[in-house]
């Protein structure tokens, strides 16, 4: 037994090695870390404070399936079943599944995806307005469920813990239904999909073999010292559906419940948007969003509370909320790689490393446990448009910018107008309200001197031209109201031999203002207001998004980001 104990040591260290590049910094000796982890004669730090709601709430975390690709697969029924991809500045920002299996990965350029799969379609995603559209529809669909709060466009937390009772509070068989989806085990295998990504983990099949540097297998016991506690109901296997051995009853119930509306939910936001989604059900915030990718797409797992601890043990710190890229470089410098290296601390030293908001953030995270309540994020107190190319140093091209990026602004001032007019009637308003925007904020890069320097970014700010706001006008002329003020903003600012490569203008500082009953000048629902003619395309929307890429070179043709879309669409035959 001794030598099978050895053996089993000896495993877990290679494999430490091959993923993380070193040895357990308990095991390294003077190699080792810098900080002594050990408490006691087992190293054990103590456990951070419990967390009293949590055996009572259930959240659960809901992401859209390659959302980009669905939204355009929505918009053109034709690119459904084959190769597809969604490009910004020429690089894949997602691909629908039937491309990802041809080997199209995140970022990659687009130059390389045609040479892999040369069938692939690729559709420009710079004009988010569609994308913006549909996720407003998944949330109204949510909601009905719980709160909601938002996370991105394509993810949301929602936290079930009312309907749960008032459904186990009825009786009857909603109220004690079986697991529908997945139950997730610290025993099962994970992955992370994406290297810049370690928090995004996969099941991993276990018939398969070719396991990769991604894989985070579940720490044996004895060799982490964060295994969750015997008291907090043992559960066997992943049973994936069927009852488990010792759960606590009352938790598994509240899960199960919670299950079963989460896959309610997710029938309601298909059934309203065409969407199909993935779920996470789990007792906070970080566990539901963890798990919710497990068994993507369009399914969902759930996580019980005996296995949250054991599930986070072995991933990397960069996986844990609140552990940016500094933090991780400070926790690793000391030793700390894992989550399970993290339990060896003490939350005071966490703290002192890392600050004490964040150090209690992490430090509970380290252990499965996140404190956060969902809750329903504010309105934007700004909404930006912004373009990015290879180089900017005339008046004339930054003429060009701004002329691409502020009839898109006047498109998202729009939206927040049109947004807060909804919420004031859903409040009850007997006067409904939109919003105003009373600050234009210009931001930029300029890689060649004075402010905003390298990668760092400079800004000024103006009063929003009156104009701007005014809805009963043209569009152009309140674009062309922003572009003129955000050039006196940038010729009091700007050195001389500037370099632009990146100019962005922003809305802020809203306020409120009587909504107008009067429909804009020419805009049909979903239209930026701007006329998409012929005259403007010269030659395609291809060829104006790729004039966008250098502002020195001479040409015209380029557009809003808007404008492309429409213009690629009818291109494609779409929208009339």
């Amino acid at each position: 037994m001794e030598g099978v104990a050895s053996a089993e040591k000896r495993s877990v260290e290679d494999f430490r090695v091959r993923v993380h590049g070193g040895p357990h910094p308990l095991r390294a000796g003077s190699e080792g870390a810098a900080t002594t982890f050990g408490r006691d004669d087992a190293g054990r730090a103590p456990r951070p404070p419990d967390d009293a709601n949590a055996s009572r709430r259930i959240v659960a975390h809901f992401d859209v399936d390659a959302f980009y690709s669905q939204v355009e697969e929505l918009r053109d029924p034709r690119l459904r079943g084959r190769p597809m991809a969604v490009t910004q500045k020429f690089l894949i920002v997602t691909a629908n599944y039937a491309a990802r299996s041809a080997g199209l990965k995140k970022l990659m350029s687009t130059t390389k995806a045609k040479a892999l799969c040369p069938e692939v379609a690729l559709i420009s995603g710079e004009d988010l307005t569609p994308y913006r559209a549909c996720a407003k529809k998944v949330r109204a669909a949510l909601e009905r469920f719980g709160t909601c709060e938002k996370l991105g466009l394509d993810e949301c937390w929602v936290d079930l813990t009312a309907e749960v009772d008032r459904r186990i509070a009825a009786g009857g068989p909603a109220s004690d239904p079986p697991l529908v989806g997945h139950r997730h085990s610290s025993e099962r295998v994970v992955e992370s999909d994406n290297a810049h990504r370690p928090m995004d983990i996969r099941a991993v099949d276990p018939e398969r073999t070719n396991a990769g540097r991604g894989v985070h297998a579940p720490v044996p016991p004895g060799c982490d010292d964060g295994a969750d506690p015997v008291d907090a109901d043992p559960v066997d296997a992943d049973t994936d559906g069927a009852d488990p051995v010792g759960v606590n009853p009352a938790r598994d119930r509240r899960l199960r419940v919670g299950a079963a509306i989460a896959a309610e939910a997710r029938d309601a936001v298909r059934s309203a948007t065409g969407l199909r989604m993935s779920a996470g059900i789990a007792h906070n915030k970080m566990l539901a969003k963890l798990v919710s990718g497990l068994h993507k797409p369009d399914d969902q797992t759930t996580l019980p509370a005996s296995h949250a601890a054991g599930t986070v043990s072995p991933l990397p710190v960069r996986a844990l909320p609140g552990v940016g890229h500094g933090a991780e470089r400070e926790l690793v410098e000391r030793g700390v790689r894992t989550a399970a290296d993290l339990r060896r601390v003490t939350r005071s030293e966490v703290c002192e490393w890392l600050g004490p908001r964040v150090g209690r953030k992490v430090h509970d995270a380290a252990w499965g446990v996140d404190r956060e309540e969902v809750a329903p994020k504010p309105p934007p107190a700004f909404v930006t448009c912004e373009d990015s190319f290879r180089s900017c140093t005339t008046w004339d091209a930054v003429d060009a910018v701004l002329r691409v990026i502020a009839p898109d602004l006047v498109v998202r001032m729009d939206e927040e107008y049109e947004d807060e007019v909804e919420r004031t009637v859903a409040a009850g308003a007997l006067i409904p309200a939109g919003r105003a925007a009373r600050t234009l904020t210009v931001k930029w890069r300029d890689v060649k001197g004075g402010k905003g320097t390298g990668w760092s970014r400079s800004s000024a700010s103006t009063t929003m031209p009156t104009l701007a706001n005014d809805r009963s006008i043209d569009a152009t002329r309140r674009a062309d109201a922003l572009r003129e003020a955000a050039t006196r903003v940038l010729r009091s600012e700007l050195a001389r031999g500037f370099d632009l490569r990146a100019l962005n203008v922003g809305a802020g500082n809203f306020e409120p203002k009587a909504a107008d009953p009067r429909k804009r000048p020419g805009v049909q629902a979903g239209s930026s207001g701007i006329d998409v003619g012929t005259d403007r395309a010269h030659g395609s929307a291809f060829a104006a998004m790729n004039a966008r890429r250098d502002y020195d070179r001479p040409g015209g043709g380029r557009m809003s980001k808007t404008e492309e879309r429409a213009l690629s669409e009818r291109e494609r035959g779409l929208g009339g």
